[in-house]
């Protein structure tokens, strides 16, 4: 890792957890939802947790535009933790990413088949 100003890492690290934190509170929604779906189809009122599910999907949302703001995401690895810093951090200095050596493409001269003097 390149040299950084801490206080730009800590700030981006922050919102790398955030966003951590709004996949856990999704995965613990659906998850939950299924399971209190499934328990109250089984008892025949499938639509008993309908309020439940209604608020904590409110709830939900606006974790989601506390953490990503309006729409316009990876898994909750380590690669994808520094994978986010990253990107935190060039957002924040208003630098552009370096390309990779392996993703750069490999594209062919393009030869010109005209003379400029054939142009209108």
């Amino acid at each position: 890792m390149k040299e950084h100003d801490p206080n730009l890492y800590n700030e981006a690290r922050r919102r790398v957890k955030e966003k951590a934190k709004f996949y856990k509170h999704l995965y613990a929604y659906l998850i939950f939802n299924i399971v209190f779906f499934v328990m109250a189809l089984f008892r025949g009122r499938p639509f008993a947790p309908l309020a439940m599910s209604l608020f904590w999907g409110i709830g939900l949302a606006f974790h989601y535009l506390k953490v990503f703001g309006l729409p316009g995401s990876g898994v909750l690895s380590k690669e994808w933790e520094d994978t986010e810093v990253q990107k935190e951090m060039q957002k924040m200095t208003g630098k552009k990413s370096e390309i990779k050596e392996e993703e750069k493409l490999d594209l062919k001269e393009l030869r010109k088949n005209y003379d400029d003097s054939e142009l209108v």
